[in-house]
């Protein structure tokens, strides 16, 4: 009888560890931590097709930050662009540069592909003559994906509002050989962008 009650009392015990387990883990999937799979070559040479990454939930979101976020024009398809242009920026690209708030702006998450590009890695734009708006509103963001020639991005579907935007990523957990994080970037006073360590 002991041992009955024993073995009954170690089954609970079990099935509630699992089912305490299933919860959190479900919970970390829904608000924290959520598996993503980048479709197409618009972000090479940081990210690549069928790259499997997680995506983070409810951060904040930073110029350069990689994010997600459904397809504006209504296709059931999520994207994955670089976050360009914040609340308050005015944007335009000439000769292959981009301009924030008038300041050239370096953009070394483009390389090597910009550099073996002939001619214009990224056509002349400004947010004027895409969107008809001289800043990036509150709670929108202009994003755009590495590989300009072949991004659908902010200059084709417009901007981007906050609250559409799934998660950031920045892991790539396979393939195995290029697991780890993607490198992270950040714009200086001075106008330099800098890789974060």
């Amino acid at each position: 009888m002991r041992l009955l009650k024993y073995l009954i009392n170690e089954l609970v015990s079990i099935i509630f560890a699992v089912l305490v387990a299933v919860l959190i883990f479900l919970a970390l999937r829904h608000y924290v931590l959520q598996p993503f799979q980048v479709e197409g070559s618009s972000m090479e040479p940081q990210l690549h097709n069928q790259d499997q990454m997680v995506m983070l939930r409810n951060k904040d979101i930073e110029r350069y930050d990689v994010v997600v976020f459904p397809d504006p024009r209504g296709s059931g398809d999520s994207y994955v662009k670089r976050i360009i242009g914040e609340p308050g920026d005015e944007i335009y690209f000439s000769n292959d540069t981009l301009y924030l708030n008038n300041q050239p702006v370096e953009e070394p998450y483009l390389e090597p592909l910009k550099s073996e590009t002939e001619g214009k890695f990224t056509e002349d734009f400004s947010l004027w003559d895409t969107l008809g708006l001289t800043q990036v509103p509150d709670d929108y963001y202009f994003v755009m994906g590495d590989n300009r020639p072949y991004s659908g991005d902010s200059r084709q579907f417009g901007l981007i509002q906050a609250e559409d935007i799934q998660g950031v990523t920045n892991f790539v957990y396979f393939p195995f050989e290029r697991f780890g994080k993607i490198e992270e970037y950040n714009l200086t006073e001075n106008g330099t962008v800098n890789i974060l360590e």
